[in-house]
């Protein structure tokens, strides 16, 4: 009797086993579906904005899961400026239109600078310039119909460049808005 109930304890938990994996099976299917579900929005957005990539005005990078529109400074502001160009503009206008494709999302306007300082009374230093930046690009998105609650804007200044600051062309690197499309808590966990 004691080995009939040793075996039957055996059996009990081999049963709770095969439940748990059949659990995180489930759990696995979800999050894969989830995932192909991203990647496809992801390359849905990323297709609306081939003309712009492939012209150079905007280049669309996953970096850390998530997916980034970089928009080159020299497309959008002359230097030292937070005052948007008439190509800017019309980089912009087509951004909107593809981020009113999705409308459950968030999306963050950062703006970035290279190391140079500036110093003038209206930017008194990167911060205020890159923040301006991206303030501007926030207010163009909203006169285009993207909803104010799904953006933010932050500001860089030059304390995250994605090149060396050592030449002027890695310096061009460096000054930029970008656009992230910011992860869901489940796309996250």
């Amino acid at each position: 009797l004691q080995r009939l109930l040793h075996e039957l304890a055996g059996e009990r938990r081999l049963g709770s086993l095969v439940d748990s994996s059949k659990a995180e099976t489930r759990a696995a299917i979800r999050a894969q579906r989830a995932a192909e579900a991203r990647a496809d929005t992801f390359r849905a957005l990323a297709l609306r904005l081939k003309r712009m990539v492939d012209a150079g005005s905007l280049s669309v990078q996953l970096r850390d899961g998530r997916m980034v529109l970089a928009l080159p400074n020299d497309v959008l502001f002359e230097s030292g400026s937070a005052a948007l160009s008439k190509p800017g503009r019309e980089v912009l206008v087509a951004v909107a239109d593809a981020l009113r494709t999705l409308p459950d999302r968030q999306f963050q306007v950062a703006g970035h600078t290279d190391d140079r300082p500036i110093q003038t009374a209206q930017y008194p230093s990167n911060w205020e310039l890159s923040s301006a930046r991206a303030l501007q690009v926030v207010r163009l998105l909203v006169g285009e119909g993207v909803p104010p609650g799904a953006l933010s804007a932050a500001a860089y200044g030059e304390f995250d460049p994605v090149a060396a600051n050592d030449t002027a062309p890695t310096r061009a690197k460096n000054r930029r808005v970008e656009i992230t499309v910011v992860p869901t808590i489940n796309e996250l966990v």
